[in-house]
């Protein structure tokens, strides 16, 4: 494996960094390689693992797909959508997925992006999506993720202008979760890693899977779904309790 993409692992969280700062971190196939094969390795390993953290290298999170990689040809992999499936698949993770911007968040990168459960953005970020602006359509799920997420008229409005997003609007509009200085990016992330790791990774993980299996149900049908097929209580509970009361 390149590096890419470069992983750490500690004490049940793991952070993937993408790592091509002198190209903004752009998105080409190498990286799609490298992103899989860790994604290989989280599946692999879920258990031991409460939470994963996507960053980037550098001033930037990621300036979206290289477009020397478009015009030189370099999907190579893209005709069976591998990029599409890769992003997918991280979105599928059972544990919870934050995604870290600063700098830097355009178009491919947004896709990445919208992929994880969570995106804290520092002030300086900048989101755009700009497929309209070189005459591109979007196949790395734009299209649905960020309805979904900010709404069909503001993704609208994103998609049709290419307009730039700073971090504070871009959590204004849901888009990001919350917004922090920059020189607080790195303390924020740590601290919410914290409390996602306290939390029990069997509820976190099953609180996802209900979220994604409702999703496009009525109320009526995902409020059954919810009673019939929840996992309900797990072992930890009894130990829980009992720290909390000493």
């Amino acid at each position: 494996m390149s590096e890419q993409v470069l992983r750490e692992e500690k004490d049940g969280l793991v952070t993937l960094t993408l790592n091509r700062p002198q190209k903004l971190n752009a998105l080409n196939h190498a990286v799609f390689k490298d992103l899989a094969a860790h994604l290989d390795w989280i599946e692999q390993n879920a258990a031991k693992i409460g939470c994963v953290i996507l960053r980037g290298t550098g001033r930037s999170f990621c300036a979206g797909h290289d477009l020397d990689d478009i015009s030189g040809g370099g999907e190579g992999l893209s005709v069976s959508h591998f990029e599409t499936r890769t992003i997918e698949r991280m979105s599928d993770l059972p544990m919870p997925v934050v995604c870290v911007v600063q700098g830097h968040c355009l178009t491919g990168g947004l896709e990445l992006a919208l992929g994880a459960d969570i995106i804290i953005a520092a002030e300086n970020a900048k989101f755009a999506d700009t497929h309209g602006k070189w005459d591109l359509v979007p196949v790395w799920g734009m299209s649905q993720r960020l309805p979904r997420r900010v709404g069909r008229a503001k993704a609208m409005e994103m998609m049709f202008t290419s307009h730039t997003y700073s971090g504070r609007e871009a959590a204004d509009m849901g888009l990001a979760n919350f917004c922090v200085a920059d020189a607080e990016l790195d303390a924020a992330v740590a601290a919410f890693a914290k409390e996602v790791l306290a939390n029990s990774w069997r509820s976190n993980a099953a609180n996802k899977k209900l979220l994604k299996d409702t999703d496009g149900l009525t109320e009526k049908a995902g409020l059954a779904h919810e009673l019939h097929r929840t996992v309900g209580r797990g072992n930890e509970m009894g130990g829980r309790l009992a720290r909390m009361r000493k």
